[in-house]
C-alpha cells in the first residue's frame, strides 16, 4: 500500500482546500521541496499541524505493513 499523501490527507480533513493543495503542488513542481514545508511557508497549516499530520501519516504507515 502507497502512503498517504500529505496533501490529501489535509485536504479530507478540511485543514487546507484545493486551491491551497494546486498552490502548493505548483511551487513543489516548479522549485521542488517538500509539501509539508511549502504548506507552513504559505502560511496555510502551523508547524504543529504538520508535525501530527506527520505523525498521523507515519501510523498510517507501519499499520498497513
Amino acid at each position: 500500500m502507497a502512503k498517504p499523501l500529505l496533501g490529501e490527507m489535509l485536504l479530507e480533513s478540511g485543514d487546507i482546500t484545493q486551491e491551497q493543495l494546486n498552490e502548493a503542488l505548483a511551487i513543489q513542481k516548479k522549485e521542488g521541496g517538500l509539501m509539508g514545508i511549502i504548506l507552513v511557508n504559505l502560511g496555510y497549516i502551523s508547524e504543529k499541524q504538520l508535525v501530527n499530520y506527520l505523525a498521523l501519516q507515519a501510523e498510517k504507515v507501519v499499520k498497513s505493513e
